[in-house]
């Protein structure tokens, strides 16, 4: 089903329901910082209910001087960026791209019209709005942080994300020793680990810096668990990018990101560590006797039945997944 045409009336109605249903995120973008007083509402049960906001203003920045609305949020975070000039708004089912912001619900003076896109029917559309409202979160300067929206810089936990950070000889880490919380290579370069995850705990994305620029591969998942992307940089310069189409699998992606979907989707349906998980390690160690959900989860999420035939290994169970995908 096609993504759905909103008018005013369904642009105030989407957009008050995307803060009422939201179990775990809400992410509004709104170049104007002020808010009816219905998204008021919306925003203080969703933070009783400990959803995280993020709510990203562009244009004057000095919008927010004078508001203390927000001072009392626990699980709020304001950034500004002054290259937002876009409304769209998102829970982590949903996402609603309009012309409305966020002051003129149920206001009636303009004509707003928006679309509403849904993870269900239009995965690769709201999978491409995630990574680009990521992009601007990622260069926005932070102006408020809620007690538990507060992150913690890179520098001060990397043996705590080395311990969480799956397939370790992937990114050659046994071959490296840590020193003074970077990682240090053969060549005596050193590298600090980055891995955000998403408000479940799965992996949002990973990979290394290198004198404080990006560096090597970095892997992007989805609220899912699979690898959604991968960018590749040398010293903060973008070189390339690979997209992984599970439904459209004209190019093959590598096995490796296969075994990195896994892993995710196994941290997010059990919550094991899985920095220990290779190719021949067995399923069994990380799901336990019930490997049917891992299965079914896969299978929902790649749109495929019946792949998979007894395996035992996580490289037999690559091994079918891929057949299923590309023989």
């Amino acid at each position: 089903m096609a993504a759905e045409f909103l008018s005013s009336v369904g642009n105030s109605y989407q957009i008050d329901r995307l803060i009422s249903e939201a179990t775990g995120e809400i992410v509004f973008f709104s170049p104007v910082l002020k808010l009816h007083e219905s998204i008021l509402l919306g925003f203080n049960q969703a933070d009783q209910r400990n959803v995280r906001i993020t709510l990203l203003f562009g244009k004057e920045r000095n919008q927010i001087r004078g508001q203390r609305w927000f001072k009392e949020f626990k699980n709020l975070r304001i950034l500004y960026h002054d290259k937002l000039n876009s409304c769209i708004y998102r829970n982590e089912k949903e996402l609603v791209i309009s012309s409305m912001g966020l002051s003129d619900l149920s206001s009636g003076v303009h004509s707003d019209m928006g679309v509403l896109i849904t993870k269900l029917r239009n995965r690769k559309a709201f999978e491409d709005g995630i990574y680009e409202q990521e992009l601007l979160i990622e260069h926005a300067e932070e102006i408020f942080a809620g007690t538990n929206f507060e992150k913690v810089e890179d520098s001060s936990r990397p043996d705590e994300i080395i311990g969480e950070m799956p397939y370790l000889t992937y990114f050659g880490i046994e071959e490296r020793s840590l020193v003074h919380g970077k990682v240090k290579a053969p060549s005596g370069k050193l590298y600090i680990p980055e891995m955000e995850l998403y408000s479940d705990g799965t992996i949002k994305y990973q990979g290394f810096k290198k004198t404080r620029q990006r560096h090597g591969e970095w892997i992007f998942y989805t609220y899912d668990g699979f690898v959604r992307e991968v960018v590749i940089y040398d010293n903060g310069s973008y070189v390339d990018k690979i997209y992984c189409d599970y439904e459209n699998p004209a190019k093959p992606i590598s096995k490796y990101y296969l075994l990195f979907g896994m892993g995710n989707s196994i941290k997010k349906l059990y919550d094991r560590n899985i920095s220990e998980l290779y190719f021949d390690s067995r399923i069994e160690d990380f799901t336990g006797f019930d490997k049917t959900k891992l299965f079914y989860h896969i299978e929902r999420f790649i749109k495929k039945r019946s792949m998979f035939d007894q395996p035992e290994t996580f490289q037999e169970m690559v091994d079918q997944v891929y057949a299923a995908l590309y023989e």
